[in-house]
């Protein structure tokens, strides 16, 4: 009969003793996980500050971020300050490389490689003849300033500020006030260059003078404005010139037809209907048409 005391008799396995053959397991301590993801998020943003390795920086906050939100679903220490370092790691480290790399492609942005820049020289060099070409046009449409004596260059600013006045000058006109003594007293032959190089428009210098004839309040009818503009002792525009400016003028000759008469009217002289309807339309007077005269009388109160 045996002994169920005895030596011989199996032993039960001891409570938390590996299984024979079995391999034995580590387990961390409920701290470690957190203590871990502390350092590595200290290490993350040490690494992140510093730019060649930054990236390492980041992955270390990465790494240090997974460990810590391992480490507070198990609730162990240092948990949550592992959590917000490596977290903290991760922001600062895409804040500086977004920063380098930013420097870095506006500080390459000039630079250009010699093959990059050769090939832009030289479509440069292709593209300058025909912007000259080009250019070539619009420069001859523009004339050279003329250069003349120091006199010719006085009369010609003369016969511009004549020009410019709007008061009209004809050629013969223009040159006559050029060279009289009783105007600008230049030379013949001054004045001739700067009329040549003034670039005059003849037919509106006509026009200007036609219009300030019929703004005057004297009264003009068609016949003697043409005949103003081209008397020797009026203007001396040409036939052709003063025709235009009569016709581009815009009068109303039964207007002008009227200025004349309220004129006469009012001159002291004392005219009847019939003596002022004469002199408006008379050759040696107006020379207003018959009916113009007599539509003025009427209006001047001569019934």
């Amino acid at each position: 009969m045996t002994n169920p005391t005895s030596s011989d008799a199996p032993l039960p396995p001891s409570v938390g003793a590996p299984e024979p053959g079995a391999a034995p397991t580590a387990q961390p301590s409920k701290g470690r996980l957190g203590t871990f993801a502390v350092v590595l998020g200290i290490l993350g943003i040490l690494f992140s500050v510093i730019p060649p390795t930054t990236g390492f920086g980041i992955f270390l906050g990465v790494v240090g971020l997974v460990l810590g939100i391992i480490a507070l679903r198990r609730k162990t220490r240092r948990a949550r300050l592992g959590t917000i370092l490596s977290a903290i790691a991760i922001v600062l480290g895409a804040i500086i490389s977004a920063a380098t790399s930013g420097g870095a492609s506006n500080s390459a942005a000039p630079a250009t490689s010699p093959s990059a820049s050769a090939p832009a020289d030289s479509a440069t060099a292709a593209a300058a003849p025909v912007e000259t070409a080009a250019a070539k046009p619009s420069e001859a449409a523009q004339p050279a300033e003329p250069a003349g004596t120091a006199g010719e260059m006085q009369a010609l600013l003369a016969a511009k500020g004549y020009l410019s006045s709007g008061t009209g000058f004809s050629q013969a006109s223009l040159l006559e006030q050029l060279t009289s003594t009783a105007g600008n007293g230049f030379p013949q032959a001054d004045a001739e260059w700067a009329i040549d190089h003034s670039a005059p428009d003849w037919n509106a210098q006509a026009l200007d003078a036609a219009k300030g004839y019929l703004k005057s309040g004297i009264g003009f009818s068609e016949a003697s404005l043409t005949q103003q503009l081209t008397s020797t002792a009026g203007n001396q525009f040409t036939p052709e010139q003063a025709a235009a400016a009569v016709a581009a003028s815009g009068a109303d000759w039964n207007a002008q037809a009227v200025l004349a008469a309220k004129g006469y009217v009012s001159s002291g002289i004392g005219f009847s209907r019939a003596s002022l309807i004469e002199q408006l339309s008379s050759s040696a007077g107006n020379q207003f048409t018959q009916p113009q005269a007599e539509y003025a009388a009427t209006q001047a109160g001569l019934n």
